[in-house]
């Protein structure tokens, strides 16, 4: 299995764990961003199906090495754009729990 095949196999691996990830799914129901995710799954998992067919013609045939390119392009700008999800989650879990910390602390502020 040719080094590259196995890079861009474990990113779309890490892909798969991010959009796992029990916040981000969390966040993206919220956003009524759930159905796009799902179809950004199957889409991973049909290229990685195909992923080492490619790795292979992409020797003798450079448009199936441009393919291959543009993927793992295309892999990076999904990798940022889950950040950018993930970030936003996150950011907002703070401001509620902080939220919370000022309403208990003014439920239990001594007069």
């Amino acid at each position: 299995m040719p080094v590259g095949e196995l890079f861009l196999s474990a990113f779309l691996q890490v892909l798969f764990d991010r959009l796992a990830s029990r916040e981000l799914l969390q966040f993206l129901r919220q956003e009524g961003l759930y159905s796009k995710i799902e179809n950004w799954e199957h889409t991973l998992k049909d290229i990685q199906a195909v992923l080492g067919d490619a790795e292979d013609k992409q020797l003798t045939n450079p448009v199936v090495k441009k393919w291959l390119d543009d993927l793992q392009g295309l892999a990076y700008d999904v990798e940022d754009i889950l950040d950018e999800f993930a970030t936003e989650a996150f950011a907002r879990k703070l401001k509620l729990e902080q939220q919370q910390a000022t309403i208990m602390n003014e439920v239990y502020r001594i007069p």
